[in-house]
């Protein structure tokens, strides 16, 4: 049975907290799933072996040892560490559907930002789902971050523009040889039926994160002249 380790979850939650970040942000960056991060920080997973513990420890800049509690952590190499992690952060626009017309124009004169610490291209964007075609896995009001220098692959979620309306719609792609088709996940909308893209459609950005109930105040804000296409 693996030692345990009671001050894990202390230390962890400190290390967090000195960098402004949550369990989603920390599974997120070190590639461990979040329900596995969270029994980590909260104490209900004492006895983790420690090489897989590494993954964090090597985030944080600290030794295992120093995590789990056995040696004292170094705060002047954990503050460096942290500054590191703050000057990763960026600030992307968040932009109003019925902008995407211009979408230069609208990531200029956008007055929100949604930060994020990924390595992300200097043309992402963020939007506020405003409906349920994408439901369950993306609610009214999720917040849809893309990245638009992406190529998008199959199963992809990505934003298209139709070149028939000029309108825009966030869909699941589906890639069968030559033919791209976009649907709908939720299946009690007749959009949930595939709908063949044709060459002069457009994919505007491919989703590379999307975050649940983060900002519901504003999404009421930018649905009225929400712009989707069926």
């Amino acid at each position: 049975m693996a030692k345990k380790y009671p001050q894990l979850g202390k230390i962890l939650k400190k290390l967090l907290f000195d960098r402004d970040m949550k369990a989603v942000d920390l599974a997120r960056e070190v590639n461990i799933p979040q329900p596995t991060v969270h029994r980590l920080i909260t104490g209900k997973s004492t006895r983790p072996y420690k090489s897989s513990l590494q993954p964090i420890a090597d985030y944080f800049s600290v030794t295992v040892d120093q995590l789990v509690g056995e040696e004292p952590v170094d705060q002047a190499k954990t503050n460096e560490a942290k500054s590191l992690t703050k000057s990763k952060i960026k600030a992307i626009p968040l932009l109003a559907w019925k902008a995407l017309g211009n979408m230069e124009q609208a990531r200029q004169e956008s007055t929100k930002e949604i930060a994020v610490t990924q390595d992300v291209s200097d043309h992402s964007f963020a939007l506020i789902m405003t409906d349920s075609s994408m439901e369950p896995l993306f609610p009214r009001g999720s917040i849809l971050i893309f990245n638009p220098d992406i190529t998008a692959r199959d199963r992809n979620y990505v934003l298209v523009k139709s070149h028939v309306s000029g309108t825009y719609v966030f869909r699941q792609l589906l890639i069968d040889l030559e033919h791209k088709y976009i649907k709908s996940l939720n299946p009690d909308l007749s959009t949930s039926r595939l709908h063949l893209l044709s060459d002069e459609d457009k994919i505007m950005g491919c989703l590379i994160e999307s975050r649940n109930n983060y900002l519901q105040s504003d999404a009421d804000g930018f649905i009225e002249g929400g712009t989707h296409v069926s």
